[in-house]
């Protein structure tokens, strides 16, 4: 009886995982995106120099996500429809766009439009 419980346990995990992964695989926008540059105004910066200790975020599956603002680690959902996305973090939403590989977004809505490549 225990091994049936065991294997019974396993396979369920097993398949748990495999669909987590396929959701993911699914939607196109998944994956880690870095900063590689901020602007303000007429004024860009490179994201070395808004954010010495980095900053990306990862949109995750089922609408999870994690944003890191400068070694500041904060979770959060997400969600993307066509070419727009909206993060929200601490249940402010800030959006953006998302075309292939590129994220523009301007975090906390503070009038600084970042650039994030997967």
């Amino acid at each position: 009886m225990k091994k049936f419980v065991k294997k019974g346990l396993a396979l369920v995990l097993v398949v748990v995982l495999a669909m987590s992964l396929c959701a993911c695989s699914q939607d196109p926008n998944c994956g880690k995106y870095v900063c590689k540059s901020a602007k303000v105004g007429d004024i860009t910066v490179s994201a070395a120099e808004a954010y010495p200790n980095g900053a990306s975020i990862d949109l995750k599956v089922a609408g999870a996500c994690t944003v890191v603002l400068d070694g500041a680690e904060y979770n959060g959902s997400w969600k993307s429809e066509n070419n727009n996305v909206t993060i929200t973090l601490e249940g402010e939403e800030s959006k953006g766009t998302i075309s292939g590989n590129t994220l523009n977004i301007d975090i906390y809505d503070v009038g600084m439009m970042m650039t994030f490549e997967r």
